[in-house]
C-alpha cells in the first residue's frame, strides 16, 4: 500500500480553532503523562488512563487519536536517545486536530463531526479533488491555515529492467541511466540560502519576539522556494523512472553534519553552506513518488563511487586543467567526476540487485559498441516536462557501468 498526503490552504473559523486548542491540551497531557510514568504504547496507555481525558469536552474519537499521537511522539523520542541523538521536546506547540474517524469525502465537499449532532464542511479545491480519484482516504489533518488528508492506494511494483544512478552534490545533481547522464543545475538552491541569510542578518530591532517573527517567515518562505525546486527535479526522475521502468538507487549517506562542525577547521561560510545542504529533501520526495508509481528505490555504499574508472575500473587521477573532471590513464577518457559517481552507483546498484538474475548482462554485452550516452543539462528552476536540450560529449563513452570489467 503506498502513502501520501495532499494539502491545500484553508482558513477555519474561530469554533474550529478553539477544538484545535483543546486537541493539542490532550495531546501535551497525554504526553506529559507518558513521560512521568515512562510509557509510549497506546495499548498500555489506553488501559490505564483513558478514563483521565474525560476532562477534555470533545469527542470520543478525537481521544483516540490524541493517544495516538502522543505515543508516537514518545517512541520517536525513545529511538532518538537508543541512537544517541539529542532528543527535541515532544510536546505540541501549535494547535491541530487529526482523525481518523466520521470523517466523510463526498464530492468536493469533506465533512467532520465537531459535536454530536452538527458536522463542519470544508470545499475541496480542484487539484485535491482530482487527487482523491481512484484512492482510500484514511485520515485528515487540519491547522489554522491549512488541511491535509491522508489517502493509499494499492501499488503492485514492477519488475526493474533498467538502472537509475542518483548522485546529490551541493551545485548538481546527477542521474545516470543505460544510454545518458542528466545533470541538473542546483546553483539556484544556493542563491536561495545566501540570500536569506543575509537579510536576516541585515536585521537589526533590539526586539526579541520581532525578530523571532522576522526569521520564522524568511525561514519558512526559504524551505517553501526550495522543496517546490527539488519538486520538479525529483517529479522528472520517477517520470524517466516510469517510462524506462528503472529501479533508483542513491549513496547510503550518513554522517553528513558531523562532518562539519565548529572546531574542524572550516570556516563559517563553508560550514553554513554545507550544513544547509538539502540532501536528504531530495531523496524522501523521490522515495513516496517512486513508491506511489510502483518504482523500488535502495541504497548502495557510496565508497570510492568517484574513484574508480566506470570503465575498466581503473584508478582515477585529477585532470589539472579542469578542474571538475577525473582522468582515466588506461582508457585515456577525460570525464566528469558526478558523472563518474552516478554511472558508478548506477553499476553497483546494477550490478547487486539486477545481475545476479543473468537477463541484463546477455542483453547488453552485444549492444556495448552501440551505447554512447550523452550527458543532458538542465536548470532545475526552469524544469518542464519537455525533453532537456541534449549536448553531445567531444569523446562519447564507449561503454555503460563497468561492463568491460564483468567480461
Amino acid at each position: 500500500m503506498a502513502v501520501k498526503s495532499i494539502k491545500q490552504d484553508y482558513v477555519f473559523p474561530n469554533d474550529i480553532t478553539s477544538m484545535m486548542e483543546t486537541f493539542k491540551e490532550m495531546v501535551n497531557f497525554c504526553i506529559k503523562i507518558g513521560l512521568q510514568e515512562n510509557i509510549s504504547t497506546l495499548k498500555k496507555f489506553s488501559s490505564l488512563h483513558y478514563k483521565d481525558l474525560s476532562q477534555f469536552d470533545i469527542q470520543s474519537k478525537y481521544k483516540l487519536t490524541a493517544m495516538s499521537q502522543a505515543m508516537g511522539r514518545l517512541a520517536q523520542r525513545k529511538r532518538d536517545m537508543r541512537k544517541g541523538n539529542a532528543p527535541k521536546s515532544p510536546y505540541v506547540s501549535k494547535p491541530y486536530l487529526v482523525s481518523c474517524y466520521g470523517f466523510m469525502i463526498t464530492g468536493m465537499l469533506l465533512s467532520f463531526p465537531i459535536s454530536n449532532d452538527d458536522k463542519f464542511l470544508v470545499k475541496l479545491n480542484e487539484y485535491t479533488t482530482s487527487q482523491l480519484e481512484n484512492v482510500e482516504p484514511r485520515s485528515f489533518t487540519i491547522t489554522s491555515n491549512s488541511l491535509s488528508i491522508s489517502v493509499r492506494k494499492q501499488v503492485g511494483q514492477i519488475i526493474p529492467e533498467n538502472i537509475i544512478g542518483v548522485d546529490r552534490n551541493l551545485r548538481n545533481i546527477t542521474i545516470s541511466t543505460s544510454n545518458e547522464s542528466i545533470m541538473y543545475n542546483t546553483n539556484k538552491l544556493l542563491l536561495i540560502k545566501e540570500n536569506t541569510s543575509h537579510v536576516i542578518s541585515s536585521f537589526k530591532r533590539f526586539d526579541v519576539r520581532v525578530k523571532r517573527h522576522f526569521q520564522q517567515r524568511l525561514g519558512n518562505r526559504r524551505s517553501r522556494r526550495v522543496q517546490q525546486h527539488l519538486h520538479k527535479i525529483s517529479k522528472d526522475v520517477v517520470e524517466r523512472a516510469v517510462e524506462s521502468k528503472s529501479m533508483i538507487i542513491f549513496e547510503d549517506l550518513k554522517g553528513i553534519r558531523k562532518l562539519y562542525r565548529k572546531g574542524n577547521g572550516q570556516g563559517n561560510k563553508y560550514r553554513r553552506k554545507l550544513n544547509s545542504w538539502s540532501f536528504y529533501e531530495l531523496q524522501r520526495q523521490i522515495a513516496y513518488k517512486a513508491e506511489w508509481e510502483g518504482i523500488p528505490v535502495d541504497f548502495v555504499d557510496p565508497k570510492r563511487t568517484s574513484q574508480l574508472c566506470p570503465i575498466c575500473g581503473g584508478r582515477l587521477q585529477e585532470d589539472r586543467f579542469h578542474r571538475r573532471k577525473l582522468l582515466c590513464i588506461n582508457c585515456k577518457k577525460s570525464m566528469d567526476r558526478d558523472v563518474i559517481a552516478s554511472m558508478n552507483i548506477a553499476y553497483k546498484g546494477w550490478s547487486r540487485f539486477c545481475h545476479p538474475r543473468g537477463l541484463l548482462v546477455e542483453a547488453m554485452k552485444g549492444n556495448v559498441k552501440y551505447l554512447q550516452p550523452l550527458i543532458l543539462r538542465v536548470d532545475g528552476s526552469k524544469l518542464v516536462e519537455a525533453q532537456a536540450r541534449a549536448i553531445k560529449l567531444t569523446e562519447p563513452l564507449t561503454a555503460y557501468l563497468g561492463l568491460r570489467r564483468l567480461t
